[in-house]
């Protein structure tokens, strides 16, 4: 029993320095697909998005670190579960031995400004370390962050340093590659058509030589589906 409690607080620890955040501590395959409110199911097109990026995730993680794809891109709006699915295959790998880490894109620039304040024990370097170094990386909601020259810059110094170093990296975003084009395939179960979350393209976030270094990077997987939350979140309203 000893032993056991051991392993237990081993694996513990090892979560922890992944530094998960206690929201998606929850995160597994079997728990993925999301319910929307009041008994309402998705269009068979949504479903069957969110089932393709699951299969896609899970293959990915069963066949590391042989995979030929060194990590994976989760494209979509808000609300379907792309974080969740990065979190998901991280803590499967952590489980398996591996290192990983997760690390919130706005979060990171923030602590990197944050280091600049002389009265800081932070280093960007320091900070930059382990984001740069980590076996596994989950780089969470890549381009949320307004772009300015110093933006692309960081983003410039955390991809090109995996990518020299042939590591893995699961990213999500909120951003697509064409949105203008698809600003008809988000609706409600209803059919109510939902409008596009922005029309910024992820190349106008971190520049055209970061995207198409992702494209050497990762496999791009769009997960396409109405928000989840916000569904649940108005239905809520309404009842209350």
């Amino acid at each position: 029993m000893a032993c056991d409690c051991g392993m237990e607080e081993r694996a513990a620890r090892v979560m922890g320095r992944a530094r998960i955040p206690k929201r998606y501590e929850h995160c597994d395959f079997e728990s993925y697909i999301p319910d929307l409110a009041d008994g309402k199911t998705y269009l068979p097109e949504h479903e069957k998005s969110m089932k393709d990026a699951k299969l896609v995730t899970q293959l990915f993680v069963r066949d590391y670190p042989a995979a030929t794809d060194k990590g994976l891109l989760l494209m979509g709006p808000p609300g379907v579960g792309k974080t969740h699915l990065a979190v998901a295959a991280l803590k499967e790998l952590i489980d398996r031995g591996h290192a990983g880490l997760f690390c919130d894109y706005r979060e990171l620039l923030k602590q990197i400004q944050d280091s600049y304040n002389p009265a800081s024990e932070s280093t960007e370097m320091r900070i930059l370390e382990p984001i740069r170094n980590i076996e596994i990386l989950v780089l969470d909601d890549l381009g949320a962050t307004k772009p300015s020259d110093w933006v692309r810059d960081i983003v410039g110094i955390v991809l090109n340093a995996r990518y020299n170093e042939n590591r893995t990296t699961l990213i999500t975003t909120n951003f697509l590659d064409n949105p203008v084009s698809k600003g008809e395939w988000a609706k409600l179960p209803g059919g109510k058509a939902i409008p596009p979350q922005t029309e910024d393209r992820l190349d106008q976030r971190i520049s055209d030589r970061m995207r198409s270094r992702l494209y050497e990077m990762c496999r791009t997987v769009e997960v396409i589906a109405p928000d989840f939350r916000r569904e649940k979140t108005q239905a809520g309203r309404a009842q209350s």
